[in-house]
């Protein structure tokens, strides 16, 4: 058992047992004072009236020493209650003595004394209890016969209450071992709600959001540190465990809160001369049984301007940054056609400059396409033959490095999607892996095959692949392992294609060296 539940079970007992004494005491100054009220007129009902009064005192005086001792020494507590049930049973023995023998009262006095040893000693120590109580009850009737006080007529009814000692253990042993199973259950889930206390409790003292808690009639139910510094409280307050009323602390919010009552989602600022914030506050309404309660959550205006001013930054320099990596491709066939333009016939300049001029449409197509891709635009998706794409893809977009391509494509597939995005997918993808291409080897493959009802484009290099520690990262913006890389070329043709319905994954490469990049996307049969 844990050390916690243990010592739980041990206050629990120690608490009943407090209570046990107490109850001894009551009942001495009971019996003592129906003896006073009764003994003139019911002499008769005592058949050794002195030692039973006698009984009673000295039962009342150890009951009394005896409590004292509970409350105020702490230690040998399992053995003091060990004396306490000892000393019930010589008294319980000496008033049944002096009343000839069991009776009704002595008898129920008897049955509550065994039952309470069940729940305040040990098992064995609870037998012994039992055991002696059923000694104390029969013998006493032998030494009153032998001394001529009583006789052997009561006899069956000392058996009688001894066997019902027996019963009354074995229920109570039954009966503590569930209060004892319950008790662990009930340590065990306090252990566990404190632990959560005081987690969500250091989460509200860490946490940058103000929470503010508040019950119908607006007293401060939780109010964590930081809500307390925009709300210009002091901070003692949140760790307090009662209940402050807000028109105490933030007198301008309780007014503001009274003209406009709460509602589930509502949303204001809140200017206060108690507080140098401007606060944003967001209203929700929480669902706890039998209580109204509502959640303010608090933030400083101020930053969430500067958040969403990032945001815009950083969005910005996205959107620049993504245009600048896409129109490198048209550039370079632009520069490289210009260069071939010098020394070039008349017939060859004039189908370079046939090329420049599409590769100047195309930039510019990019330039709309990003624009349009910001402004959550739909992609036109059509169907594109493979056979048809790939070879004015290799002309027009891969000149220069088409000698350097294997393509396998076994039929002209027909799959659906948005032309020119799908173009600036493979031009990324096969740039790249020409990039990172071994040295020893003569091309890349690009491989198109299909399964079920999906098709595969595989854009397939030899190089040294993608490390482990690189794959989780490998598709984020602005994350890339080249000097001059902006990061941003896998996480826009992932974008793309998912905007088309499709999907960009990598592949890894278990028989062969290099890094395989392929394209999943629907297709006609």
């Amino acid at each position: 058992m844990w050390p916690a539940v243990a010592n739980s079970l041990q206050q629990t007992i120690y608490r009943l047992g407090t209570l046990y004494s107490v109850y001894r005491l009551t009942l001495s100054f009971c019996l003592i004072s129906i003896f006073l009220f009764t003994s003139e007129h019911n002499g008769l009902n005592y058949l050794h009236s002195k030692l039973y009064f006698d009984s009673l005192i000295i039962f009342a005086v150890m009951s009394l020493i005896q409590l004292l001792a509970l409350r105020f020494i702490h230690q040998f507590i399992a053995q003091q209650l060990f004396a306490i049930f000892i000393v019930d049973i010589l008294f319980l023995s000496t008033l049944t003595f002096s009343l000839g023998g069991p009776n009704l009262s002595i008898s129920l006095l008897f049955v509550i004394m065994v039952f309470s040893a069940n729940f305040l000693l040990q098992k064995n120590e609870a037998l012994i209890v039992t055991l002696i109580s059923v000694i104390a009850v029969i013998y006493q009737q032998f030494v009153g016969s032998f001394l001529d006080i009583s006789n052997l007529n009561n006899i069956s009814n000392s058996a009688l209450l001894a066997f019902l000692f027996f019963i009354v253990y074995g229920i109570g042993q039954i009966s503590i071992q569930r209060f004892r199973v319950l008790e662990t259950i009930n340590s065990l889930q306090s252990l566990e709600l404190l632990k959560l206390q005081n987690i969500n409790r250091y989460i509200l003292e860490q946490i940058e959001l103000g929470y503010l808690v508040l019950d119908e009639n607006y007293r401060i139910v939780v109010c964590n540190p930081a809500a307390c510094s925009l709300l210009g409280i002091a901070p003692l307050y949140a760790y307090s465990h009662e209940q402050y009323s807000l028109i105490k602390f933030q007198k301008e919010l309780f007014d503001l809160l009274q003209k406009r009552p709460l509602e589930d989602g509502q949303r204001f600022q809140f200017d206060s001369a108690q507080s140098h914030y401007t606060i944003d506050i967001r209203v929700q309404k929480l669902l706890v049984p039998h209580q109204a309660l509502s959640l303010l959550t608090l933030e400083d205006a101020q930053k969430i301007n500067q958040k969403a001013q990032q945001l815009k930054l950083a969005s910005l320099g996205q959107l620049s940054a993504s245009i600048a990596h896409e129109i490198r491709n048209p550039l370079a066939a632009i520069s490289q056609a210009n260069e071939l333009n010098l020394d070039a016939d008349e017939e060859q300049r004039l189908m370079l400059n046939q090329m420049i001029q599409k590769q100047t449409h195309r930039i510019n197509h990019i330039i709309q396409q990003t624009l349009d891709m910001a402004k959550n635009k739909k992609t036109t998706i059509s169907d594109i033959q493979l056979e048809v794409f790939f070879k004015d893809l290799f002309i027009n977009d891969l000149a220069d490095v088409k000698n350097k391509i294997a393509l396998s494509l076994p039929q002209n597939y027909v799959i659906q999607f948005d032309d020119s995005q799908l173009r600036q997918v493979l031009i990324n993808l096969i740039r790249n892996a020409i990039r990172h291409n071994s040295h020893d080897a003569d091309f890349i493959q690009i491989l198109v095959h299909t399964e079920a009802q999906h098709l595969f484009i595989d854009v397939i290099d030899f190089g040294q692949g993608i490390t482990h520690q690189n794959l989780a990262q490998l598709f984020q913006p602005f994350f890339t392992t080249e000097i001059n890389g902006t990061g941003l070329g896998l996480y826009l043709s992932q974008s793309i294609c998912e905007a088309n319905q499709a999907k960009l994954i990598y592949i890894e490469q278990k028989k062969q060296q290099g890094a395989c990049f392929r394209i999943e996307c629907p297709f006609k049969t």
